[in-house]
């Protein structure tokens, strides 16, 4: 990566607050993973305002409070190649992808086990993703946009397809990693939140955020794991709460279902817009992976 200092002042912040605040994010919706009721969420642990351990009834059972879900893992597998090898290839980063499942004692979802099926089959890095139109594939991509955030949006954007299409191949994967690598890439630049979400999001997702209503929006939406549900629900967060990055974090949170997925692209996406320091202190210093974070932001 190359110096960065010709930026805008803010721009080290931002690029910090994209990539610290997509794994933050995720890992305060680690404790309530995939609880779909949201009255039970909170019956069962209050609101959540911090991390929590998922406990031994829950999808991550051998989880710590501050430690990343499956995805967050695959986003700092993507990390850790990046800053070993200096450079991002597909191809090579497919090879890394599949050596982390024989030994990862963690949930492994449909597309991971789809694509590694398709591996075992013969599959090349052209052919290897799953038919998965869940959001967590294109969610993954902060490191990448850290990595490339010098390069042309051009680049960041193909680069973002070529993540997400290794594990899942779909219209909508890569409709979406488009989307996020645009406006990530846009705000770490100095582009005004609201406005760039306007230019970038897909017509569709925008058109049926704006139908929902306050109450109990994300239900409306749907909190499963497909980005048709997933993606109104991150773009309704951010148009009413995006200001805030711990209220939409929270929210996000307390709404329930796949939380996780939609907190890795809510997190990159506000703290792109915000900065390192509109994530609370707490936070940031609670997270696991913060010295890997803080070693890879060294070298941007």
């Amino acid at each position: 990566m190359r110096n960065l200092r010709h930026m805008t002042p803010d721009f080290s912040s931002r690029l910090a607050g994209m990539l610290q605040g997509s794994f933050i994010s995720e890992s305060i919706s680690l404790g309530v993973h995939w609880i779909y009721d949201p009255a039970l969420l909170l019956k069962k642990h209050g609101r959540v305002t911090g991390y929590l351990a998922p406990g031994a009834d829950s999808y991550h059972p051998h989880k710590q409070a501050g430690a990343q879900g499956h995805a967050g893992d695959q986003a700092l597998r993507l990390l850790e190649f990046l800053q070993r090898e200096r450079r991002w290839d597909a191809t090579a980063f497919l090879a890394d992808w599949k050596a982390m499942w024989p030994t990862y004692n963690d949930y492994v979802d449909k597309a991971t086990k789809g694509t590694l099926a398709n591996l075992e089959g013969g599959a090349t890095a052209a052919a290897s993703g799953a038919p998965s139109d869940e959001l967590a594939g294109p969610a993954r991509i902060a490191p990448l946009m850290a990595f490339l955030a010098d390069k042309p949006e051009s680049e960041a954007v193909a680069a973002a397809i070529e993540q997400t299409v290794i594990t899942h191949r779909s219209p909508e994967a890569i409709e979406c990693a488009e989307f996020l690598a645009r406006a990530t890439h846009r705000l770490l630049h100095g582009g005004e939140l609201q406005s760039v979400i306007t230019d970038t999001a897909p017509a569709w997702a925008l058109k049926s955020a704006e139908s929902a209503l306050d109450s109990d929006a994300i239900g409306q939406l749907g909190r499963a794991c497909p980005i048709p549900q997933a993606l109104p629900a991150v773009l309704w967060l951010i148009r009413h709460h995006g200001q805030d990055f711990a209220t939409a974090t929270i929210e996000n949170a307390m709404a329930g279902g796949d939380n996780c997925a939609r907190a890795l692209a809510l997190g990159m996406v506000l703290g792109a817009a915000h900065g390192i320091e509109a994530i609370p202190a707490a936070w940031r210093e609670g997270l696991l992976a913060k010295p890997l974070l803080e070693e890879f932001l060294a070298a941007c």
